[in-house]
């Protein structure tokens, strides 16, 4: 009782502040209202493989899936990437702005809704990696809490099984053959490992989906039978 009403005087003296726009708020939310309907929730119709957004129904692949080999069965993701969701993302990735890592995580979770994992039996979530130069550059692993709170929602343990051989440049902003290109034999495994079952793995955006594509090929290669994989936005 006593704890519930300093919690009270706390709220009333010190709000909780939206984490876009710094408008305080009354009920213990991330984002205000004007905010939360900034961010576009991925729709249909989109590609069945890569989410990517396609101008009917008719249409069941994109043309960035149709003309090569993909590794996964499909890549979900929970909003579009642009406007305020790409600001909070450019925030937390290259901000380092830690104070919106809740609400991120809150919000990959609402990806795993999508049809396309309902009734798939996992054996882990695997985040995809970051090299250590570039943890090191940055100060932490973006995806790694994404990944951890999947896991957490789906109960399932968290298997860092993969590790970048490379330090790749910089993805954003570069075109789709450079991104393919960049990414050949980026990943492997951490250590000699036999894997079985489907795998889920973890992204924190999707573009052309070359980096999750690489990931997958490493993991079927070493004995998975699928995978799948989820993102914060595409």
């Amino acid at each position: 009782m006593i704890k519930n009403f300093f919690l009270t005087l706390s709220d009333l003296f010190y709000p909780q502040h939206c984490a876009a726009c710094q408008k305080a708020l009354r009920e213990k939310e991330f984002l205000c209202e004007d905010c939360w309907n900034q961010i576009e929730p991925l729709s249909k119709p989109c590609c069945d493989i890569c989410s990517h957004p396609l101008p009917n129904f008719d249409l069941k692949i994109c043309n960035n899936c149709a003309d090569r080999k993909i590794h996964f069965v499909a890549a979900v993701s929970a909003f579009h990437y642009r406007g305020l969701m790409q600001e909070l993302i450019a925030r937390y990735k290259y901000g380092r702005d830690q104070s919106l890592k809740p609400l991120l995580q809150q919000l990959i979770v609402k990806a795993l809704k999508d049809e396309r994992l309902c009734g798939i039996d996992f054996v882990a979530v695997v985040p995809v990696p970051l090299h250590f130069l570039r943890e090191r550059e940055r100060g932490f692993d973006q995806v790694l809490p994404l990944a951890r709170q999947v896991a957490q929602f789906r109960n399932l343990a968290l298997q860092s099984v993969l590790k970048r051989t490379s330090p790749t440049s910089y993805q954003a902003g570069s075109g789709r053959e450079k991104r393919l290109y960049n990414l050949e034999g980026a990943f492997a495994l951490r250590r000699a490992t036999s894997l079985h079952g489907n795998y889920l793995l973890i992204d924190d955006v999707l573009t052309t989906g070359a980096t999750l594509n690489e990931c997958a090929k490493v993991l079927l290669q070493a004995g998975a039978d699928q995978i799948w994989a989820v993102t914060l936005a595409r």
